[in-house]
């Protein structure tokens, strides 16, 4: 399995950053009404979930490449609030071997559970039930001003004394 590396986002990230959102205008259109952002908004993001204790990182493939991007906030429950992988690398099981790296970094952190939110969108909501998620609320987002239905995903992660990773469905 090819593991992919973890950068902190920075200001030189925003181009590649830019690059992996508008790949995805799907993802655009239902979050944010719109089907392309700019390096403004980019840079605005970054910034804004910084000073609300988000980490933000460039995930890159062996080769370097920046594959996608993630934001989180690690406490005793994880919040996942982004995992966008470049739109022309989906469908080939990156996304999933990518969420398994995050959840040894969130079970290293000292996580026991991860939340998602995840508008509505079939094929996104069976990924992530794919990756042991249980849908537990129906709420609403707001992101710059747009609203969007979503459904609340939990996740229970914890180990074994082993040290072998368990995965906890409730």
């Amino acid at each position: 399995m090819e593991y992919c590396k973890f950068d902190m986002a920075t200001k030189n990230d925003i181009d590649k950053v830019l690059e992996i959102y508008n790949s995805n205008s799907d993802f655009l259109e239902k979050h944010l009404g719109a089907s392309r952002v700019s390096k403004e908004f980019i840079a605005n993001e970054m910034e804004e979930m910084k000073k609300i204790g988000f980490r933000s990182f460039v995930i890159k493939n062996s080769e370097g490449n920046t594959v996608g991007i993630c934001d989180f906030k690690i406490a005793e429950e994880v919040y996942l609030s982004l995992l966008l992988i470049d739109g022309k690398q989906k469908r080939n099981g990156l996304g999933s071997r990518i969420y398994s790296q995050l959840e040894q970094l969130f079970q290293a952190e000292g996580a026991d559970r991860i939340r998602i939110d995840v508008v509505y969108e079939d094929n996104v909501v069976a990924f992530w039930g794919k990756q042991g998620f249980i849908p537990c609320e129906k709420i609403q987002l707001e992101w710059n001003g747009h609203k969007s239905n979503a459904i609340k995903m939990v996740k229970t992660i914890s180990k074994w004394e082993s040290g072998v990773s368990q995965t906890k469905r409730y």
